[in-house]
């Protein structure tokens, strides 16, 4: 092998090693913020759905209030997560509005 073929053999190698290593993440404890934070890392969107139920936080608490590796899980989700857009949609229902008209109103 020529020093040009090894360099390049070597270089595929040290990326092939840093994407398969950039995607796994491993739970650091139980608490409920880091299962919130796998859940969305993760791209369920049922299986976030179960955890937010279980923890018994709002989803405003949880976006607001949730750090996932010093960042606010929303942040985090957006760099590392699968499926991120739609796991956002989930997440961050701050933009949603809310219009009630009352159909059965008497009118004189």
């Amino acid at each position: 092998m020529t020093v040009k073929q090894m360099i390049s053999v070597a270089f595929i190698t040290i990326g092939l090693v840093a994407s398969s290593q950039a995607g796994s993440f491993k739970a650091a404890d139980e608490s409920v913020s880091t299962d919130l934070c796998m859940a969305a890392i993760s791209g369920n969107r049922a299986v976030m759905h179960n955890k937010v139920r279980a923890s018994g936080l709002s989803l405003n608490y949880i976006t607001e209030n949730v750090q996932c590796n010093g960042e606010n899980i929303l942040s985090y989700v957006q760099q590392h997560g699968k499926n991120s857009a739609k796991m956002l949609k989930v997440l961050d229902r701050r933009d949603v509005e809310i219009n009630i008209i009352d159909i059965a109103r008497n009118s004189k």
